[in-house]
């Protein structure tokens, strides 16, 4: 017996759960910290519907693989197209040479539904943070549409020829891409999160609970009850899961559940479950409704907003923005999605007006990567300030760890060729450039430094991150192995302390100490980094556009005082390590980088001093070098 195929006003409601879940989290974090959740749960409501819509069509004889596609057309296109030519006209005016080439590959990417795999390959330190990446969200469109590419041909092969075993395979086939997610976490987090193995088993938890052979026999008190426990699910997930929670694998389990469980709850005989009445009621289904679009334009306009300003974005702002994107949300509905999918305009050629759309798409994308950025928008000045995004050190892909540690005897020497190194630089990536200004002072005596840096991992024994489960064999591996080199002299220690949240300061404390007291015990000389300032903005970025329009550039960073103020917890503790003697030196940042005002990004003589929000260029690196007795 098949479902019904009505539009089911909970899931409806459900729809608008999760688009909202997602919207706030982006605009709010901390008020809905679990709030990417609701992705999750829009790949458990359409691996449902498309399942229930395949058998639907298969039992009437209606089912081919190019009607399946030319409805993937109709639904996806129109309205996400839209978007990104909204996107690439917008970011014309708004982005620098680099973000807007950037833009380019990502729109190429999302054209043919692969941004998911882009955003696997621009997800390091270099390349900029998430938060300025204008098509980001794209990336649950390309784990979707990469499912169905074999989807539908997977479920009709194994609906005819062995039809007994289709839910059991199903849920074999979940069972198999959970394990993929678990995997892959540990070692690979960045790409579980973004690509489709890892994540296929949410589209089948929907997929499995639209089997023709699920039957649904509960009473009405069991669905009352299964409703509740699915909703809870999804409560609990959006309310204690957060940025350092490891995702997907078993976390993502929670949600998906949630919403299968509501979805089960309300099939069958058409009664409505408890959570189904209340994701049935107006406020939800007009959230649903707009689901799609809202989902599509909310995140590049805040971004764009926040590329625009060249700063973090007040609640006025962000406010603001969810209300345009809102009345872009309806626009689209109105005028986009739904006149495509008017049954009288079914019987258009959508698989060739998609195909045209894809090539001018992507001819268009294709001549913003030829031109690279089209940096003549600007002028040679501005150009020269944009530049500096690539002034990072050149060897980060081959020396700074990323999500596997380089091992010891693998690691880079800056300096005089062939030379030994004497000196070591110690950190997580706040060290990649830091070690090249050193190398440059020691090259000139003759003398050579050793790059040990592995990102989101500083230099503490035992400090245990979620993103970076090898960080603490790692630590424990370079004391033992720096303590007995004989080379090393010097061993410089440096991290991105306000990175890793308040919570973890205290292991992370504990650790450093412990790393400074063993080397300093063996007879090393340690020289503590004090914090290096961060921001809120891309410094390359804002800098060029202020020059672009003639506005003064040593103004721009942040109070010291705020800095101060949000640093002074660490502050108290590497004043606790210092020593004051030869053996325990130190190196203060902010001496160099901020004045009594300011912490500020540029410098007359140095030039730019980051490279992103968050590190040191290199010329801001010899800023802070020069400053270091070696």
């Amino acid at each position: 017996m098949l479902k019904k195929t009505l539009i089911r006003q909970d899931i409806q409601g459900l729809r608008g759960i999760s688009v909202l879940s997602v919207m706030l989290c982006h605009a709010w974090p901390r008020l809905v910290p679990g709030g990417f959740v609701g992705v999750d749960i829009f790949f458990v409501i359409s691996g449902f519907v498309i399942t229930n819509t395949i058998f639907r069509d298969y039992s009437t004889g209606r089912f081919s693989i190019a009607n399946f596609y030319r409805r993937r057309v109709r639904r996806i296109i129109p309205a996400l197209y839209t978007v990104l030519v909204f996107v690439l006209c917008a970011s014309w005016i708004i982005l620098s040479p680099q973000d807007y080439l950037e833009l380019g590959k990502t729109e190429l990417s999302t054209v043919f539904f692969c941004s998911n795999i882009e955003f696997v390959k621009l997800s390091g330190y270099f390349d900029g943070p998430a938060r300025l990446k204008p098509l980001l969200n794209t990336w649950s469109l390309g784990v979707e549409e990469q499912f169905y590419v074999l989807y539908p041909i997977f479920i009709v092969l194994i609906h005819r020829y062995v039809p007994r075993f289709l839910r059991i395979v199903l849920i074999f086939s979940a069972f198999v891409s959970l394990a993929i997610s678990v995997w892959m976490l540990k070692g690979h987090p960045s790409a579980t999160f973004y690509l489709a193995p890892p994540r296929a088993f949410e589209l089948l938890f929907g997929a499995i609970i639209a089997c023709p052979d699920v039957q649904v026999t509960f009473s009405q008190r069991i669905r009352h009850g299964l409703s509740i426990l699915g909703l809870a699910f999804i409560v609990i997930a959006l309310a204690v899961y957060n940025q350092r929670t490891p995702f997907p694998g078993p976390a993502a389990t929670l949600p998906c559940l949630g919403a299968a469980l509501i979805i089960l709850a309300g099939t069958g005989d058409g009664t409505a479950s408890f959570a189904g009445r209340i994701l049935s009621t107006k406020p939800f289904t007009w959230f649903g409704n707009l689901s799609y679009s809202l989902y599509l334009w909310h995140w590049p306009i805040l971004v764009l907003t926040r590329q625009y300003l060249g700063r973090e974005l007040d609640n006025f702002t962000v406010a603001a923005c969810l209300i345009v994107s809102v009345v872009a949300s309806m626009v689209s509905l109105r005028f986009i999605e739904k006149p495509f999918l008017n049954k009288r305009r079914e019987k258009l050629s959508y698989l060739r007006m998609g195909l045209g759309a894809m090539v001018c798409a992507s001819l268009l994308c294709l001549g913003v990567i030829y031109l690279r950025g089209v940096p003549r928008r600007f002028s040679p000045s501005s150009q020269a300030l944009f530049a500096a995004s690539n002034n990072y050190n050149p060897r980060r892909p081959d020396c700074h760890g990323g999500d596997i540690p380089i091992p010891y005897d693998r690691n880079c020497i800056f300096g005089a060729k062939g030379v030994s190194p004497d000196v070591a630089v110690w950190g997580d990536s706040h060290g990649a450039e830091l070690v090249v200004a050193i190398g440059e002072r020691l090259g000139r005596e003759g003398r050579s430094v050793m790059e040990i840096t592995s990102s989101a991992c500083p230099p503490a024994t035992d400090f245990v991150t979620t993103q970076r489960p090898h960080c603490a064999i790692h630590n424990n591996e370079t004391l033992r192995r720096l303590i007995n080199d004989e080379r090393i002299h010097t061993v410089i220690l440096v991290a991105n302390y306000s990175g890793y949240g308040d919570n973890a300061l205290t292991p992370l404390f504990i650790g450093y100490r412990h790393v400074v007291e063993g080397l300093h015990g063996k007879g090393k000389r340690v020289i503590i980094v004090y914090p290096i300032p961060i921001f809120d903005f891309d410094p390359p970025t804002v800098l060029g556009m202020r020059n672009q329009a003639g506005r003064n550039l040593d103004d721009v960073g942040i109070e010291r005082q705020v800095f101060m103020k949000a640093n002074e917890r660490t502050y108290d503790f590497l004043n606790s390590v210092y020593s004051g003697g030869a053996a325990v030196g130190r190196v203060i940042p902010a001496q160099q980088l901020c004045g009594s005002g300011k912490c500020r990004v540029y410098d007359e003589k140095y030039g730019v001093l980051y490279f992103n929000n968050v590190h040191l260029s290199i010329n801001g690196a010899r800023l802070v070098a020069s400053k270091i007795s070696l």
